[in-house]
């Protein structure tokens, strides 16, 4: 049954397939629809709000879907609540009770068009807080499932990573967002301007030489511990760091080395946080991660074995 004119509404922050499934729903039953997109004031409540993308960005993504009307939301009802052109509204599970509550306020109720949940690969609910929150992407893959079992850097991949992921930077300042620092030198070189590291991933080496006796020394708080061998990333140092991000841990202290660390971490930090780390005889190079970064790491991390 196509209706004359279908409603839905969200926030529609980095718009993902769920988001994509709810759009092309409306779209297709109706003649006509409309989106009604969440203003700001209704968005203070997300999680890993730093990385929320703004009205213009969101409305700009839901108007690729050339919807006849994109009307901005200040509360949950806009005008389903009152108009009786529209006659049926597209909603998730997890929206269904607004839509009844809109319905308790109309004469005639909206006939309600359910689009299931769509999963991200580990199983849970593909959702935007997850991609804010760095776990997944917006066609749902789970990131952590790349570590599946340890990883080896081959031989062809080593000149490619010896190169900067990023611009060196000379001039440190305090992150906005998160901080990582991977290496020792790149902890010391934020404590050094006064930043502590919200992780410091460190092994008490520089070019695999010993120069700190203990976390202590290098001006670190004890946190948790990892083994991680040259040239390898292994389950255990990759469930340790999403442990330390979760738990807001100060420190990984690795047994081996934590150079390739670079990659998990810039994969799995939630989105706006920089990451640090030390080129050898080159200085430091600052990464903020975001959804660019995090698949150029996962393409590294590919080519792996």
């Amino acid at each position: 049954m196509q209706f004359n004119l279908v409603a839905v509404a969200g926030t529609f922050d980095h718009l993902h397939l769920g988001h994509k499934k709810l759009l092309e729903t409306a779209k297709t039953s109706g003649k006509k629809f409309i989106v009604g997109l969440c203003r700001p004031t209704m968005l203070v409540n997300k999680p890993y709000p730093q990385s929320l993308e703004n009205y213009r960005v969101r409305r700009q993504a839901v108007a690729k879907f050339r919807p006849d009307q994109i009307i901005p939301l200040s509360d949950i009802y806009g005008p389903a609540a009152k108009s009786t052109a529209i006659e049926a509204i597209v909603c998730s599970p997890l929206s269904w009770p607004n839509v009844e509550k809109i319905n308790q306020l109309r004469k005639n109720p909206l006939a309600i068009i359910e689009v299931p949940l769509v999963k991200s690969s580990d199983g849970q609910r593909l959702a935007s807080g997850r991609i804010r929150q760095g776990l997944i992407n917006r066609q749902g893959f789970y990131y952590p499932d790349i570590f599946k079992h340890n990883l080896k850097l081959p031989l062809a991949l080593r000149p490619l990573l010896q190169r900067p992921f990023a611009p060196m930077t000379k001039n440190i300042s305090r992150p906005k967002f998160g901080c990582i620092a991977v290496g020792d030198i790149a902890a010391v070189a934020l404590l050094n301007q006064k930043i502590t590291p919200d992780l410091a991933i460190v092994d008490l080496k520089t070019k695999r030489q010993r120069i700190f006796p203990h976390l202590k020394a290098l001006g670190l708080k004890p946190g948790l511990t990892a083994a991680n061998p040259a040239g390898t990333i292994t389950k255990n140092s990759v469930r340790q760091l999403l442990s330390s991000l979760e738990k807001k841990q100060p420190t990984l202290l690795i047994d081996g080395e934590e150079d390739l660390l670079v990659l998990p971490a810039v994969l799995l930090a939630p989105l706006l946080t920089t990451v640090f780390y030390g080129q050898p005889d080159q200085g430091l190079v600052k990464i903020i991660v975001s959804e660019k970064t995090k698949s150029k790491a996962l393409q590294f991390l590919q080519q792996f074995i």
